[in-house]
C-alpha cells in the first residue's frame, strides 16, 4: 500500500535530483573555468601529478634562458673571434707588402697600419665578455646548466682560450724593415691558424648548446601536453554532461510533482471516504 510519507517513487526522484543538480554544477563549473580539477578532491592523484609537471615545465624555461644566454655570449666570442680574423688577414697584406717594399718611408707607413691593426685586436679582445668575464684577455671555463637535475649531462662547461696578441705571437711583430716584415708574415699566418681552431671549437659548444635547447623545447612542450590533459575540460564533453543532467534535472523534478500529486489525489480520496 503506498503512503504519502515514504513513497518509494519519491525518494528515488528525490535522490535522481540531487545527482542531477550535483552533475550540472560539476558540468558548469568545468565549462565556465575551462578546467577539469577546480578542487583537490576533483582528482587528487591528478593534480599531484600536475603540480609536478608544472614545476619541471618551469624549470625547463629557466633551463632554455640559461641556454640563450649562453648562446648570446658564444655569438658575441664569435663576433669578436671573426673580428681579429679580419685584422690579421689585413695584417698579412700589409707584412706581404712591406717585404717588397724598398722605400724606408713606404715601409714606416706600413708598419703604422700594422701597429694599428695590433691595437685593434687589444681592443677586441678587451672587449668581449662571456657571463661577464673578459674571456679572451684571460681565458675561462663557464659552466651552463643544460638539464633540470643535478648529476652528470646536466651541465655543459665551455672553455674559452685567451686570445691576446700576447697570445697570438703579434704583439711585438713589425713590418718596419724587409726582415720584419717577413718574419711577421709567418708569425700572422700562425696567429690566423689559432683564432681558426678557436672559431671551431666555439663552433661546436654552439651545435651542441642548440641541441640542448631543442631538447628543453621537447620537454616544456610534452610536458605542457600532459599538464593540459590533467587539468583542462574537455569542453565538448562537459557541454554534453549539463544537457544530460538538465534532462535529469527535469525527469526528476517531473516525477517529484506526479507523485506529490498522487499523495494529494490519495489523501483527498481518504478523507472524502472518512467524511462519508
Amino acid at each position: 500500500m503506498s503512503t504519502v510519507v515514504d513513497s518509494r517513487t519519491t525518494l528515488v526522484a528525490l535522490q535522481g535530483l540531487k545527482t542531477a543538480n550535483a552533475d550540472a554544477s560539476k558540468a558548469s563549473e568545468r565549462l565556465a573555468t575551462g578546467l577539469r580539477i577546480n578542487r583537490a578532491g576533483d582528482d587528487p592523484a591528478g593534480l599531484g601529478k600536475a603540480a609536478t609537471l608544472k614545476a619541471e615545465i618551469g624549470s625547463f624555461q629557466q633551463v632554455k634562458r640559461n641556454i640563450n644566454s649562453a648562446l648570446s655570449d658564444i655569438q658575441k666570442v664569435t663576433d669578436g673571434l671573426v673580428t681579429i680574423t679580419d685584422y690579421l688577414v689585413e695584417m698579412r697584406t700589409i707584412a706581404l707588402a712591406s717585404a717588397s717594399e724598398t722605400d724606408s718611408a713606404a715601409r714606416s707607413t706600413h708598419n703604422t697600419a700594422f701597429q694599428e691593426l695590433v691595437q685593434g685586436i687589444s681592443d677586441v679582445v678587451s672587449s668581449v665578455q662571456f657571463g661577464g668575464v673578459a674571456v679572451l684577455s684571460t681565458g675561462a671555463a663557464q659552466s651552463v646548466q643544460i638539464g633540470i637535475g643535478g648529476g652528470a649531462g646536466n651541465t655543459k662547461s665551455i672553455t674559452i682560450s685567451a686570445t691576446t696578441t700576447a697570445v697570438l705571437s703579434v704583439a711585438a711583430a713589425s713590418v718596419s724593415s724587409i726582415a720584419t716584415a717577413g718574419t711577421a708574415i709567418a708569425t700572422v699566418e700562425a696567429a690566423i691558424d689559432k683564432v681558426a681552431d678557436r672559431l671551431a671549437k666555439i663552433g661546436g659548444y654552439q651545435k651542441s648548446l642548440e641541441f640542448s635547447s631543442d631538447h628543453a623545447d621537447a620537454n616544456i612542450l610534452s610536458r605542457t601536453s600532459q599538464y593540459g590533459d590533467i587539468m583542462n575540460a574537455d569542453l565538448a564533453l562537459e557541454a554534453t554532461n549539463l544537457a544530460s543532467a538538465k534532462i535529469r534535472q527535469d525527469s526528476a523534478t517531473a516525477v517529484l510533482a506526479q507523485a506529490n500529486s498522487m499523495n494529494r489525489n490519495i489523501a483527498d480520496y481518504l478523507l472524502n471516504g472518512a467524511l462519508g
